[in-house]
């Protein structure tokens, strides 16, 4: 296998683990807040308006993360990017991935 074969194939595991480390505690995160949510409409529970909120907040970061982390898979498996040389357009502003790996 040439090097830069094995690098793109590192890089795909890489992305693969990543993505697997960090959606298995988010779907945890977030499973428990969307029940807590749910259970206490359910049962009409009311808390204080700023613990709801943190509540929801938590969700919805989860869900950020979540979609955070499927984008950049998406990228690592499609392009296979040398992400310690090659920068990356994000929105307008490069970014370099240096340090990930």
């Amino acid at each position: 296998m040439k090097e830069e074969d094995s690098s793109c194939h590192e890089i795909r595991n890489f992305g693969e683990l990543l993505r697997h480390e960090l959606n298995n505690p988010l779907t945890g995160i977030l499973g428990n807040a969307e029940l807590l949510l749910v259970e206490m409409k359910r049962q009409q529970i009311v808390l204080p308006e700023p613990a709801r909120s943190r509540l929801e907040t938590i969700a919805a970061l989860a869900m950020r993360m979540r979609e955070t982390v499927r984008r950049l898979s998406e990228d690592w498996q499609a392009n296979a990017l040398d992400f310690s040389t090659q920068p990356v357009s994000q929105r307008g502003r490069a970014t370099n991935y240096r340090g990930l790996l």
